[in-house]
């Protein structure tokens, strides 16, 4: 028996089974651990391929199509979740929209409120409809994969990626504030990279040094974190900003690899 047995979860653009990303290994570690998981993306092909991975390893998962973006929608999908399985436990807010933006004097509107409706409005529209179940049955569990560049900047995602995960954080705060008391946690997750499936497929030899040097985190490793979080054990953590940034963690890359180079010109950093 796992620690999310008896728990059901929905996780947002989860797709792609082992060529997808975060979303892919979050849905699979929640289903190791026992929970019934509601796999959600646009594509519905791209959500069973998940759903078909978790259940080969005997694990209990869904296919849940559709857009967060959309209001009705993401109302719909939680609904769906509740109506099949008679409650939501966990809401895992993963799905994004991704890939490189133009610069800022060359956005045009449509660019920018798609990054804001996907990765802000998307997290609202899907807490929103979950928060009156987990309120009633006081228990819930909120998860918002954010970014590095919510506290950084984007290089790839430009503006409109970057203000959404930063609106994103002062989601996470204000719903953990205002449903605490439920026995609700809201908290956020923010990955430097994630080395999807296809990109480890298609980055050969490269993905595997990106991997050994831990500058990018693996699908399963995003995962392990949010089952944690997601589980009865980790009440007491809500508001938080959980930041995996691998090598990057001082801005400096390998800190091993600093520290020789630092030795180099007769500076003693410690071990």
């Amino acid at each position: 028996m796992g620690r999310l047995a008896g728990l059901v979860a929905l996780v947002t653009g989860a797709g792609g089974g082992e060529l997808g990303g975060g979303g892919a290994g979050i849905a699979r570690v929640l289903a190791r651990e026992g929970a019934v998981v509601a796999v959600n993306d646009l594509n519905e092909e791209y959500a069973r391929a998940t759903v078909e991975q978790i259940t080969q390893q005997g694990g209990q998962a869904f296919v849940l199509a559709g857009d967060v973006s959309d209001p009705r929608r993401a109302r719909e999908m939680v609904e769906t979740v509740v109506e099949q399985h008679g409650r939501i436990d966990i809401l895992v807010n993963n799905a994004a929209r991704l890939g490189r933006s133009p610069a800022v004097e060359r956005m045009s509107d449509e660019e920018w409120h798609s990054y804001i409706a996907v990765n802000l409005s998307g997290p609202f529209y899907m807490s929103r409809a979950a928060l009156p179940h987990m309120m009633r049955q006081q228990y819930g569990r909120i998860i918002n994969i954010g970014s590095l560049a919510a506290l950084r900047a984007s290089l790839n995602g430009g503006a409109g990626y970057t203000s959404s995960k930063r609106g994103l954080l002062g989601l996470t705060r204000q719903l953990a504030a205002e449903f605490y008391s439920y026995n609700i946690t809201v908290n956020a997750v923010l990955p430097a990279g994630i080395l999807s499936g296809r990109m480890r497929a298609e980055m050969g030899p490269q993905a595997e040094r990106l991997v050994a040097a831990r500058r990018w985190a693996q699908p399963d490793d995003i995962g392990a974190i949010c089952a944690h979080l997601a589980s009865p054990e980790a009440h007491l953590i809500s508001a938080s900003v959980i930041v995996v940034p691998g090598a990057n963690a001082t801005g400096l890359g390998d800190f091993a690899g600093y520290r020789a180079m630092a030795r180099q010109i007769g500076k003693d950093i410690g071990e």
